[in-house]
């Protein structure tokens, strides 16, 4: 009974004193760790909810660029901090859906130990190569390919982005002997493309727009489900011939396990109003991103409906680059 009652008194004190913490928070600049390099869509994401941010709590929002391991270095990171709201991470499926499959010795559980605050964005992959290669198709990139197997490479920003699992569920379903070169950042598995290094990326579309436009990159297909209107010209994979090929990157803020309650739901209601905002919505818009907000419990059964998703094709497709 002495126990049961300790046990209750303890978990009110945790609740007020999580209220208390609410109260006064933030009272000094937060900061985001991205765990990709800067110029990705995550990067560009975090800074846009941050500045919103900064604005709707009164303190400054600083972005932290640690990218590596897929993501897992910057997730670690926070997983490491101090649960007092004041240390979040933007991230996605690399970390969160996809990283547990890949990464046996992992030092954290993402789910656990970096919990959802709120989802924010999606984009679509686009599956690109250097302006000057003859290749002008994803028919002729892998006619290359199993012209040359073993020679044709793809860049990535890490193991487990969704742009390496596109890349990979292209290989198995065309049954291609292609081979994984990962970088540290995703703006660096780019430029390894347009210097002719790697033959080919799939890289989020936010990201690789300059480029394209510019005349340095040629898109070849896009890996959603539908085409985008940001460049309605280039098709799907599936239209290219490989049904079913939907792989896009999602977004979202996370939170050391242990934030309190009060500090979450204030974040996620913030970010609840600042996706919804017009210009908010605009430059997403502009980057090829589509604004989408989930609740932490949304981003919790989203991941849970994604996971065994990649859990199976990671097991099927053997994966190149472990």
């Amino acid at each position: 009974m002495k126990t049961r009652l300790l046990l209750v008194l303890l978990g009110l004190f945790a609740f007020l004193s999580g209220e208390s913490h609410a109260q006064t928070w933030p009272t000094r600049p937060i900061q985001i760790v991205v765990s990709f390099g800067a110029g990705g869509t995550a990067d560009i994401l975090a800074r846009i909810i941050g500045d919103k941010l900064s604005r709707a709590l009164g303190q400054p929002v600083v972005i932290d660029n640690r990218p590596g391991a897929g993501g897992n270095v910057g997730a670690a990171a926070v997983a490491r901090a101090a649960p007092d709201g004041y240390t979040l991470l933007m991230s996605g499926s690399p970390t969160h859906s996809v990283g547990p499959y890949l990464f046996k010795n992992l030092s954290y559980d993402p789910m656990r130990d970096v919990p959802p605050i709120a989802m924010v964005a999606v984009a679509p992959n686009l599956l690109v190569v250097k302006s000057s290669l003859p290749v002008k198709s994803v028919k002729d990139l892998v006619e290359l390919a199993r012209a040359k197997p073993g020679t044709v490479t793809f860049s990535s920003a890490g193991i487990g982005t969704s742009g390496y699992l596109a890349a990979e569920l292209l290989k198995a379903k065309a049954g291609l002997d292609i081979s994984h070169v990962p970088y540290k950042s995703g703006p660096e598995a780019v430029t390894g493309v347009i210097s002719g290094n790697v033959t080919f990326i799939f890289f989020t579309l936010p990201s690789l727009l300059p480029q394209v436009e510019s005349g340095q990159l040629r898109a070849l297909a896009i890996a959603s489900a539908n085409r985008s209107p940001l460049v309605p010209n280039v098709p799907t994979i599936t239209e290219a011939g490989f049904p079913g090929f939907d792989v896009i990157a999602w977004f979202a803020l996370f939170a050391p396990r242990g934030t309190p309650a009060p500090v979450v739901a204030r974040l996620s209601a913030e970010i609840k109003k600042i996706v919804a905002m017009d210009d908010v919505r605009e430059k997403m818009a502009k980057l090829g991103a589509e604004p989408k907000y989930l609740s932490p419990e949304g981003v919790t059964d989203f991941v849970a409906a994604e996971a065994p998703t990649w859990r199976t094709l990671l097991k099927d497709m053997k994966p190149a680059g472990k």
